[in-house]
């Protein structure tokens, strides 16, 4: 086969955001034309974008005044995720920051009278809570006082009120606060249950019209399911229930239907019910999100992409979804353009673990890269991948792993890594790279590793812990000592860590074992590293202390550090030098 041009693979327009002005004409977004992300105006008539503002920082997570004259968004610094809230006009006009610089600050939202903005921040103690500050500026005021980080929140219609969902992924809770009085009140919390406004996939709309009922998400049956909860009466009932993930449920503008996403493995979709009759209004395949109601009620608006197509904007009226951007401009050769597999392998204790295939054009190679999600509380779907594309085209066989742990499989396969993080959810990923072999795709010594985040974490165990299995490996952006990690990683993520595993002082056998920097000796597999700079999450010293190590070893690696970059790349021309990196490396190093 002919190299392919990647370039023709990093010409689309990228949609992080958005939200739909009052007009119900127009959306303001964050989009990524080629360089950096920046805001712009979409017609969704006609599909068009018109740039609204950009500058040298990322410009992300835009929300519009109730008049749709103001946007407020969030700025940092070259992915610091030190977040600032910025308000500007919408027809054009200087930004003004209504925060201070301290700490990250972010997710703003407009009060339904447009007179505060609500956002989250780490401000106090590194832990998210809940704050509101005038649109026009001045005093901060912190509404909420949780010793957990909180995650999400949501205006009542009439704003005296908001809802907020507090937690971990371990027994999370909802909680209403008085925006006048600061009081709060814990709504919906149950143990051995997680309770939360939206989900995965975009920001919670879970009010209805009349501000007396709330919307929720709940596992208490295992899977997600939707409920609704009168906030005087304090009387629930179940609304959707079914064995798939549940996210983002929403009463229509007149509280006549319901829209919501759920899981289709490998896709996501979107359904709306009216009455006794449900029915999906996305495309059946790929990972649909970001899903709200158009303001005059009329339809829902959302994105939409898969493994053969970038991500689009659609709209749903009459239950036909409509593809109203173009954001790849030319047509892409179909004959690269994969869809997976949905699979199960089993694991070293007998579980059936989840899994994406994706087989290469030209099997001939025999070779194959185990390719697992971040988080690790995520799932991999059916979802535009550059990078699969590309290992691809080079023959290799991908396997993505949806490891135990992972979410869209309820919320007992969910626990199953509680106590056991960098156990059985890393071996899960080195069996897929057996199921690989032991299925006669890929020889032996042609197995490959590439990880990211979470994943760049079990890359380095699985490469140190069965360093026999391995032609080669890619780690990035990973953490690789538990100790160094959990002191220098950012407060929600080291709340996360000690709910899950507890304190590495208090169990130090555990977590030594758990971090792959005490058994670099045993690596033999050629390394490729990076790291970025500006990254909160999994600190750049994590990697440079491995770096050190191997050179002093003389192991085999390379390594790049982002300098303008946090945990992942939002610069194109750095997403793009990522991938191709990935990709020689990996070609260059597995058996042909």
């Amino acid at each position: 086969m002919a190299d392919l041009d990647t370039r023709i693979l990093f010409e689309n327009v990228d949609i992080s955001d958005y939200d739909l002005h009052p007009d119900c004409k127009k959306a303001v977004c964050s989009v990524n034309f080629g360089k950096n992300w920046e805001l712009a105006l979409l017609d969704i008539r006609t599909g068009s974008l018109k740039r609204l503002m950009s500058g040298p920082q990322s410009l992300m997570n835009p929300r519009l005044s109730p008049d749709g004259r103001t946007v407020a968004y969030q700025m940092d610094f070259e992915g610091d995720e030190d977040h600032d809230i910025v308000l500007a006009s919408t027809r054009g006009g200087g930004p003004v920051k209504i925060t201070d610089g301290v700490e990250d600050n972010y997710d703003p939202e407009f009060s339904p009278d447009g007179a505060s903005v609500a956002f989250l921040s780490n401000r106090d103690k590194d832990i998210d809570n809940l704050y509101v500050v005038p649109a026009d500026g001045g005093r901060i005021r912190k509404l909420s006082r949780e010793p957990l980080p909180v995650r999400t929140f949501s205006w009542s219609p009439d704003g005296t009120m908001i809802a907020y969902g507090t937690g971990v992924g371990d027994n999370d809770y909802i909680s209403l606060v008085n925006v006048g009085s600061g009081k709060t009140k814990k709504i919906l919390s149950k143990n051995n249950a997680e309770y939360s406004l939206s989900g995965e996939y975009g920001d919670p709309h879970p009010w209805s019209p009349d501000g007396r009922r709330l919307l929720f998400l709940s596992n208490e049956h295992n899977f997600f399911d939707i409920g609704e909860l009168d906030v005087r009466s304090g009387k629930m009932r179940w609304i959707v229930r079914s064995r798939a993930e549940k996210h983002m449920p929403q009463w229509s503008p007149d509280g006549s239907r319901l829209a919501y996403l759920e899981n289709d493995d490998p896709s996501v979709v979107v359904k709306v019910q009216s009455g006794q009759s449900t029915r999906t209004v996305s495309p059946s395949d790929g990972a649909s999100k970001g899903l709200k109601w158009l303001p005059d009620g009329s339809g829902v608006m959302f994105v939409n992409g898969a493994s053969t197509r970038p991500d689009e904007v659609f709209v749903s009226r009459q239950g036909t979804p409509k593809k109203i951007t173009k954001f790849q401009p030319r047509s892409l050769p179909k004959r690269i353009l994969p869809r997976p597999q949905r699979i199960k392998f089993e694991s070293f204790d007998g579980l059936r673990v989840p899994a994406l295939l994706y087989s290469p054009r030209d099997t001939s190679r025999r070779a194959g890269i185990v390719y697992p999600h971040g988080g690790p509380e995520m799932q991999d779907t059916n979802s535009w991948d550059q990078l699969t594309i590309m290992l691809l085209e080079k023959g290799f066989h991908l396997i993505k792993p949806n490891y135990r742990g992972s979410t869209g499989y309820g919320r007992k396969f969910l626990h199953l890594h509680d106590g056991d993080l960098g156990g059985g959810d890393f071996k899960d990923t080195v069996w897929a790279g057996k199921y690989l072999t032991d299925s006669g795709l890929v020889d032996a010594d042609r197995l490959g590793y590439w990880g990211a985040s979470y994943s760049g974490y079990t890359c380095m165990l699985s490469l140190t812990k069965f360093p026999d299995m391995w032609a080669a490996g890619v780690s990035i952006v990973g953490f690789f000592n538990w100790e160094t990690e959990h002191a220098n990683e950012r407060g929600y993520l080291k709340a996360y860590d000690e709910s899950k595993m507890g304190d590495p002082k208090k169990n130090p056998k555990l977590f030594m074992d758990r971090s792959p920097i005490h058994f670099l000796d045993r690596l033999r597999a050629p390394l490729l590293m990076t790291a970025s700079s500006k990254d909160v999450r999994c600190p750049p010293t994590e990697s440079r202390a491995v770096v050190a190590e191997l050179k002093r070893m003389g192991k085999k690696y390379d390594y790049h550090e982002y300098t303008d970059e946090g945990h992942w790349p939002r610069k194109r021309k750095n997403l793009k030098d990522l991938y191709e990196r990935s990709t020689r490396w990996l070609d260059g190093n597995i058996p042909k």
